[in-house]
């Protein structure tokens, strides 16, 4: 198989015109920012720091009034000095430019002890943080305000729920039934959480005769929802919160739900209103061809009419070509910061790809798969010399020639840098004699251990 795909930045690109809405309320959906995320070793600050720099511009260019991350702000629980600089340096930015309310929830990338060590200082910039979910429920109810300090929304601000969060009581004597118990436990928290949500719409309501909108975070993996890549660096273990939580624990009531831990952009149950934005950044070669960006959603601030369950499969509604009765989700494609390449095939193939690279005269990272009958002993060598006095950086090269002759057919060796935890798990068990049930039984333990292990927050006291 040959293969060229790129990944290059286009200056020509014009940001669409989105005009706002006299009557709306304008967010700005993003998540899954992975701040320190490296790519093959490759540090990746320059693209995050611009990435960083546009949503500035946008956040002003298209009249934002709420700001929300829907999780895993950085890489690891324990991110770098500069990933936190530029995590703060971007936020007292926003704050400078009086962008009105920001509500960041933490993934399960994030340490919730971390993010929340600023929680207070960040709060006098207009920055709501929830790391983790507090002992009363109502702690996650956000009430924003405009200037006159008049209610405009309520924001359900839910992180990544952990076991720990949700755990329901009950007996359990095997993965199944704890997976089942804690799928319970998230749906339960949603529900009393959204009836706390009513009540204060209704206060409000009653005091300011005037229906806000009501908006919810999550940070989860929803059933049907599509991964964007087998390399985009999220932590797909399927099991708990990661991958059976159904559409149905978001009440009929919330107008919104701004989803983050999948990276690639969708609808979550075909209705509108359930909304995963996607990684802004590709986050592995194997997200080449995907398109990022960030979702801005329009949202009455006065809401005339009761949610109905058809809301979600209706097209908004314009009124007077300037005002809007329901919710309508805008794309804003992000930019390309950074380029990439992903060659796949024989020598030949590889030379006459990198030879047009070269024309484009820009620095490119270079994913390379040498995929033959033959086998070459010295790829990385010739690659090499191949990329001699260019801007072309291959950070990885992958040689999977096999021998097809009369001897056995040759495996090549496998470089761990390229395999994840579970794919080590599943090459172990191939050596050994199980049948299909111990290695099921095996596979959820090990995947319940790594899982808990994720889940530790180093920082915590």
């Amino acid at each position: 198989m040959n293969l060229l795909k790129t990944h290059l930045i286009d200056s020509n690109q014009a940001p669409p015109t989105i005009p706002k809405p006299a009557n709306a309320l304008r967010i700005l959906h993003t998540s899954d920012w992975h701040l320190g995320k490296l790519l093959y070793g490759q540090a990746r600050y320059d693209e995050f720091a611009k990435f960083l720099d546009w949503l500035q511009d946008a956040l002003l260019d298209y009249q934002v009034d709420v700001l929300i991350v829907a999780g895993d702000i950085f890489d690891t629980m324990t991110p770098s000095n500069r990933a936190e600089h530029l995590y703060h340096h971007f936020l007292a930015t926003a704050f400078l430019h009086q962008i009105k309310h920001i509500v960041i929830v933490a993934g399960n990338h994030d340490s919730p002890t971390n993010l929340q060590k600023t929680k207070e200082v960040l709060g006098v910039l207009n920055t709501q943080v929830i790391g983790a979910i507090d002992d009363e429920p109502h702690e996650q109810l956000i009430t924003l305000t405009d200037s006159d300090n008049q209610p405009i929304a309520i924001v359900m601000a839910v992180p990544y729920l952990r076991d720990r969060d949700v755990r329901t009581s009950g007996d359990a004597t095997s993965i199944e039934q704890k997976n089942q118990l804690l799928l319970q436990g998230v749906a339960d928290y949603y529900h009393s959480l959204a009836n706390l949500a009513k009540q204060q719409q209704a206060q409000i309501r009653q005091t300011y005769q005037k229906t806000v909108p009501i908006i919810a975070t999550g940070h989860l993996y929803a059933a049907g929802a599509s991964v964007s890549s087998d390399d985009d660096g999220m932590r797909d273990i399927q099991v708990g919160t990661l991958g059976q939580i159904n559409a149905n624990i978001f009440d009929d009531v919330i107008d919104y739900v701004a989803l983050g831990h999948i990276h690639a952009a969708q609808m979550v149950a075909k209705q509108n209103r359930i909304r995963y934005c996607g990684s802004p950044i590709a986050m592995g070669f194997g997200e080449i061809g995907r398109h990022k960006q960030v979702l801005l959603v329009d949202l009455p601030l006065d809401k005339k009419q009761i949610h109905s369950e058809n809301l979600p499969q209706n097209p908004p509604q314009i009124i007077d070509n300037n005002t809007i009765s329901d919710i309508a989700v805008h794309s804003l494609p992000v930019p390309i910061f950074h380029n990439l390449a992903r060659i796949v095939g024989d020598m030949d193939f590889i030379k006459a790809s990198i030879h047009q690279l070269k024309s484009y005269e820009q620095t490119i990272w270079l994913e390379i798969e040498y995929q033959a009958d033959t086998l070459i002993a010295n790829l990385k060598q010739q690659i090499t010399d191949l990329l001699d006095n260019s801007q072309l950086v291959a950070v990885s090269i992958k040689n999977k020639g096999t021998y097809q002759g009369s001897l056995k057919a040759h495996t090549p060796t496998v470089n761990l840098e390229h395999l994840d935890e579970m794919e080590i798990f599943y090459k172990r068990l191939s050596k050994e004699n199980l049948n299909n049930n111990e290695e099921k039984l095996l596979i959820d333990a090990y995947q319940t251990l790594l899982k808990q292990m994720q889940e530790t927050d180093a920082n915590a006291q």
